[in-house]
């Protein structure tokens, strides 16, 4: 089953997918990408916060769809952004603009300091409002270990689960986050689907199986994915 069915998401249906959340994001991102670029769709990969730029992937910060139909036309995917001053990408133009030019757009919105579990800050993540499908990550190397040690926003983790910063991250724990609209469900709106991804499951698979059970229970669809080491980041897929 591909990657699009496990999160039962339809590249019709949304066909603007946002990342949030824990360590994983990126290579989602590419592989929700890649396996849309296998099915013949068009695809724009972008941020609305800051990523490291594909190094094999042609990139543009013309955000004009005109300009996006004709590279799309040529190469079939591209990334869109401009270049910060640390080599990183800044999102640029309106994300309905490029599902003009695009068949599928992936946009990764919001950052974790590569840990793999957060809570967000009042000003995050940033969801685009042309967003049809949102997909919160959590790594399951994070259960087990103290908040202060695995958690991106270690204070607002604290808060959401009120524990301490030396308490260890349980089960319940991931799918508290996952759920909450002060977590990982932060900023969705109401017309987005909203699914979870349960990364680096090879970590702990009996906790992945059970978090993805405790979020069906609460209505949420869970994907658990699991990358080899060249699959991580998305460079062995361009």
């Amino acid at each position: 089953m591909g990657l699009w069915a496990q999160f039962a998401l339809d590249m019709d249906a949304h066909r603007a997918v946002t990342l949030v959340g824990g360590g994983g994001k990126t290579s989602i991102m590419y592989a929700l990408a890649q396996e849309a670029r296998t099915a013949g769709r068009t695809v724009i990969v972008t941020t609305s916060t800051h990523i490291l730029p594909h190094p094999r992937l042609l990139l543009t910060g013309n955000p004009d769809p005109e300009h996006l139909r004709a590279c799309l036309k040529e190469h079939g995917i591209l990334m869109l952004g401009a270049r910060s001053k640390e080599n990183k990408l800044c999102g640029v133009g309106d994300i309905g603009l490029c599902k003009e030019a695009a068949s599928v757009v992936v946009v990764e919105g919001d950052g974790a300091k590569f840990l793999p579990l957060k809570a967000p800050e009042a000003h995050e993540p940033a969801i685009p409002p042309a967003t049809d499908a949102v997909i919160a990550v959590a790594g399951m190397d994070s259960v087990g270990q103290p908040i202060e040690a695995v958690c991106h926003r270690p204070q607002r983790v604290c808060a959401l689960l009120d524990k301490p910063p030396d308490a260890l991250v349980t089960r319940e724990d991931v799918a508290v986050i996952l759920s909450s609209p002060q977590g990982g469900r932060k900023g969705v709106a109401p017309y987005m689907a909203f699914r979870c991804a349960l990364n680096k499951a090879e970590c702990n698979p009996q906790a992945a199986r059970w978090i993805a059970q405790a979020l069906k229970d609460r209505g949420i669809p869970a994907a658990i994915t699991s990358f080899r080491e060249e699959e991580r980041g998305g460079l062995c897929w361009f």
